[in-house]
């Protein structure tokens, strides 16, 4: 600490925003971006999970061995920022950025070093900080790296390397493209549904009526602001999470905050698997296919459209989120709801599509919710599908 420069002090006050998993899920949106191979994985949901692991296994052991903070220990030694009113070993935001960085650093492997840097550097935050012991760090590095490594062999076992061989299709009056994107999903192991298929929708109605309404649609500014923003909204339901733990002041219960992350990844992650398992069971039409002459707002993706992607997934989120901060429960709702209707602004969805996602994603979010908190907020390794 008697070494303690503004370059140190800046990488402390990094590390120390929010609860230990706030910045790392903050990093996995920008390492995701360019490799959408890999984002179809959704590694967060496995950081997540070794995250939750690693900090759960974390709080047992300081339970156990009690250690104080070094400033109680010795009262002439002021810490650089707050101390958390926690038990120093081992160190929480080490055992998270072992296990977020070794998890990614699989996912990334041509980022691995500066991953692994990157957890190093928010380890030695502590130290320099003065709230850890140099061995609360060490015992925190060696937790995160070993769960960390059983959930690695998990997620090589997630189904992603299964090759799809099946056939496109070929009926005009459903999806057609070059390629099925995102159809490998289906093979992918889910973590809390039982298959892919449990919340597959009925098949679609004829989109005659829906296409009518499509055309007779007069944009305006607003809806076509809404659709623009939420076709560039990034991970928007994570970044909500965070700032509803700082409006709760949860960012010092390291448990809790890293649950909410892992809850809400986890369900995203087989939502993903679920949508695009009943896109492809039905091969949904998409507006510009069912009528040539209609012209979209924005791009159209290259997948089928039934049902909705934005509005199975932004529903799911909706009902994990609500219950977690169920006094924002209707916060939440209307922005499912504003997600789900700015596809159809956008001309890319049916007002069918969406309104199936919304439904859809509500039973989800609520299965994933029940599943996992029965399990008394326990996401351990046992429970995994992929054993």
């Amino acid at each position: 600490m008697a070494k303690l420069d503004e370059t140190k002090m800046k990488t402390i006050k990094y590390w120390d925003a929010g609860a230990p998993a706030y910045r790392w899920n903050q990093l996995v949106p920008e390492l995701t971006a360019q490799k959408f191979e890999v984002a179809l994985r959704m590694p967060s949901a496995w950081m997540n999970m070794a995250i939750y692991d690693a900090t759960v296994l974390a709080w047992r052991e300081k339970a156990k061995y009690q250690r104080k903070r070094p400033h109680q220990v010795d009262p002439s030694l002021k810490p650089a920022i707050n101390a958390p009113q926690t038990f120093s070993y081992p160190c929480e935001h080490t055992v998270t950025a072992a296990a977020a960085a070794h998890v990614l650093a699989y996912f990334f492997p041509a980022k691995a070093d500066s991953i692994l840097q990157l957890g190093r550097a928010a380890a030695q935050s502590r130290i320099d900080a003065g709230v850890q012991f140099p061995s609360d760090v060490e015992a925190g590095w060696k937790l995160g790296e070993e769960v960390a490594k059983q959930v690695i062999e998990k997620a090589k076992q997630d189904g992603s390397a299964t090759v799809w061989k099946g056939e496109m299709n070929k009926d005009p009056k459903k999806w057609t493209g070059k390629y099925p994107v995102g159809i490998n999903l289906v093979s992918y192991v889910p973590l809390v549904l039982k298959s892919a298929s449990q919340f597959r929708p009925p098949a679609p109605p004829d989109f005659a009526a829906d296409m009518k309404e499509m055309k007779e649609f007069k944009q305006t500014f607003k809806s076509a602001a809404t659709a623009y923003f939420w076709a560039n909204s990034g991970d928007l339901w994570t970044d909500l999470a965070g700032k509803k733990m700082f409006e709760y002041r949860l960012q010092d219960d390291a448990p809790a905050a890293a649950r909410i992350y892992c809850v809400l990844s986890t369900g995203y992650h087989d939502a993903a698997i679920a949508i695009m398992d009943a896109k492809y069971a039905y091969w949904g039409v998409r507006p510009n296919q069912y009528d040539s002459t209609y012209k979209p707002l924005i791009s159209t993706p290259p997948f089928p459209g039934y049902p909705s992607g934005h509005a199975a997934a932004a529903s799911t989120s909706c009902g994990i989120l609500s219950y977690f901060f169920p006094a924002d429960a209707e916060h939440f709702r209307k922005l499912a709801k504003d997600c789900a209707d700015s596809r159809f602004y956008a001309g890319i969805h049916f007002r069918s599509d969406n309104e199936v996602g919304l439904a859809m994603g509500r039973e989800l979010g609520r299965y994933v919710v029940e599943t996992l908190m029965q399990k008394q907020g326990s996401v351990s390794l046992k429970s995994w599908k992929g054993k």
